[in-house]
């Protein structure tokens, strides 16, 4: 076995990479999944994740996937989420399978328990499934698409569940170890045998990538080839740093630059808004603003920003009316080179109006008091630098900004029970619904840089 690098663990590598594999699984989703995507973006958020977690099956051990899902799927992520706590121990990386007891101790400790922590996380934690597609707060009939017709003339033929139970906190870091210890030996005992001495032929490399899927997913978490092993150390198939980075980029360029920049700036957004002929209309509300920006780490920014729209909804509502005033805080990374950036933000803060109703109009006979309401809203986007001097570049943003409007609030009090719904179908999520989609916006404007 070689001797390791220098260092002992890299926590932010650890931190980055998982964090990055929760955005991948949660975004895999999104395109595919429509009911994900109503939860996700139209629901009160904190409200229905603990609501799922309440629901949660502790008797169970089915949770109703099938086994495709249960059994390959989530050991796969296991063994994925096993290999990225390896790769961040500069001992752990190096170990092959006929490594003896340092091989076992790494696989059956440190990344089994990573992989289980993972696993629980990805389940139950505010990234986890719980959370996002709120599973364990409604329930559905199994292998039936929804409405059930089948269901209420033969119920006896059908299970009903709420996607909750043990089988994938067990399967997940169980299975998923020996999916590991599978890949290493696949890895030992055939694609070093056929790729020999020569490290440089392709075929081998190809082999070595296709029959290691976790691996191969795990290397690209920290932009390695697919072939790529931490003891072949060839500076070739690294293509980066020695040591595990989330992002690629010439550190030294990064660090030269100035660490602070002033965004002031033209912005627009297209919101639901109300005037004199139309209630919730979307259009595109303009203004100005200004941002902050501080790099606090080679490849991550404190990243903050304030803008005012004048006149964005002209006639009040409960959700809107009024000047907008928007601030958000939050962090970016991404691309940086001697001459441009290209970085990725997420801010969450709050979009707040001046002159909208204070609470939900339930009698036309009464006129609720207008005043200043907030909402909680979330600004993701890319946006790209090009330097015109040290001191001074240009910059332009696009990106989506969810607005997760308040709860209507009545004038008076309206009971909700729970759960909604009949049998099969019982939900104990909110029954609002809170309009968020396609908030399309943008800002272009000079940067200071300091």
């Amino acid at each position: 076995m070689p001797e390791p690098m220098g260092g002992t663990y890299h926590w932010k590598g650890l931190l980055w990479e998982s964090f990055a594999f929760f955005g991948v699984e949660n975004m895999q989703r999104l395109p595919s999944d429509p009911y994900y995507r109503l939860l996700l973006a139209d629901k009160p958020f904190w409200h229905d994740y603990f609501a799922s977690l309440k629901q949660w099956n502790w008797r169970r051990w089915n949770d109703g996937d099938d086994f495709l899902v249960a059994y390959i799927a989530h050991p796969l992520q296991g063994a994925v989420t096993g290999y990225i706590e390896v790769q961040n121990s500069t001992s752990q990386r190096l170990l092959e399978i006929n490594d003896g007891k340092a091989y076992w101790k790494s696989r059956l400790g440190p990344a089994m328990l990573w992989n289980a922590a993972f696993s629980f996380d990805q389940k139950l934690g505010p990234l986890g499934e719980a959370a996002f597609g709120s599973e364990g707060g409604y329930t559905y009939v199994i292998g039936c698409p929804y409405p059930c017709k089948a269901y209420y003339a033969d119920p006896s033929h059908f299970k009903v569940t709420n996607n909750t139970g043990w089988v994938k906190m067990v399967s997940t870091p169980v299975v998923g170890t020996l999916w590991m210890v599978m890949e290493d030996a696949i890895d030992h005992f055939i694609s070093d045998r056929v790729q020999g001495d020569d490290i440089h032929r392709t075929f081998p490399k190809i082999l070595r990538g296709s029959l290691n899927p976790a691996r191969t997913m795990a290397n690209a978490l920290r932009w390695r080839t697919p072939w790529y092993r931490d003891w072949q150390r060839d500076t070739e198939d690294q293509f980066l740093t020695p040591r595990p980075h989330f992002l690629p980029g010439d550190d030294e360029v990064i660090l030269a630059l100035p660490k602070l920049d002033f965004f002031p700036h033209f912005d627009g957004i297209s919101l639901p808004v109300n005037t004199a002929t139309c209630s919730h209309c979307r259009r595109m509300t303009t203004g100005y603003g200004f941002g902050f920006a501080q790099r606090i780490a080679t490849y991550a920014d404190l990243d903050y920003d304030i803008s005012f729209q004048p006149n964005a909804s002209p006639l009040p509502s409960d959700r809107a009316g009024g000047n907008i005033v928007t601030g958000t805080f939050g962090l970016r990374s991404g691309y940086t080179s001697k001459y441009y950036s290209l970085k990725a933000y997420l801010r969450p803060g709050f979009l707040s109006y001046d002159r909208a109703y204070e609470f939900s109009q339930y009698s036309k006979s009464i006129v609720p008091p207008i005043g200043r309401i907030t909402h909680f809203t979330t600004a993701l986007g890319i946006e790209g630098d090009y330097y015109l001097t040290r001191q001074l570049a240009i910059r332009g943003a696009v990106g989506n900004q969810p607005v997760r409007y308040r709860e209507a609030r009545p004038g008076k009090p309206e009971p909700v029970h729970y759960p909604t719904g009949t049998y099969p179908y019982l939900s104990w999520l909110s029954v609002n619904n809170f309009l968020t989609n396609e908030n399309w916006a943008y800002q272009a404007g000079a940067v200071l840089r300091f």
